[in-house]
């Protein structure tokens, strides 16, 4: 990658809405007490509502702490940390960026190519239902066609002349 080409990627760091997790927190604050208060009046049925909403209650906070979540795209390639796990790509092992739709869920994916030797590279057929290897996580500040039309500059400005035809 030439200098000329890394100057043009202009570092960008985008961090998930907190409404939607902060909405389910405070529900799941709400299930988890009145599973409690069934609990305590006899209902050990109940037990399973706590159980269920306690995880909902950890997963939400997880989310919501900063620095737990974000997606960082920068000249060295990009970087995905979600729930504190952190996973960088380079611009040169990304093949191609995309929108799918499953349902009413829109999200970007990003398939990888050989010279990525990670876990998330398996065959086609084993792909997920969005037929991508990775999938990008929602994030607010810039619309998906956006985030995926900068994606694609940064991997074809990358990339060797021959490989873009691929993006």
């Amino acid at each position: 990658m030439s200098d000329n080409a890394s100057s043009k990627i202009e570092p960008l760091r985008l961090t998930p809405d907190i409404i939607q997790p902060t909405a389910v927190l405070v529900i799941s604050v709400l299930l988890f007490v009145a599973g409690i208060y069934m609990v305590l009046h006899g209902v050990i049925e109940a037990l399973y509502l706590v159980a269920l909403f306690s995880l909902a209650i950890a997963a939400s906070v997880i989310t919501i702490l900063p620095g737990s979540c974000y997606l960082e795209i920068d000249d060295t390639g990009l970087k995905i940390v979600s729930r504190f796990r952190e996973t960088h790509y380079q611009w040169s092992q990304i093949e191609r960026v995309g929108i799918f739709e499953i349902g009413i869920v829109k999200r970007i994916g990003i398939d990888l190519n050989v010279s990525y030797a990670g876990p998330e590279r398996v065959p086609n057929y084993m792909k997920s239902a969005s037929g991508y290897h990775v999938t990008v996580p929602h994030m607010t500040g810039v619309e998906l066609e956006n985030l995926r039309d900068i994606l694609c500059q940064c991997v074809a400005a990358t990339t060797i002349p021959d490989q873009r035809e691929s993006v």
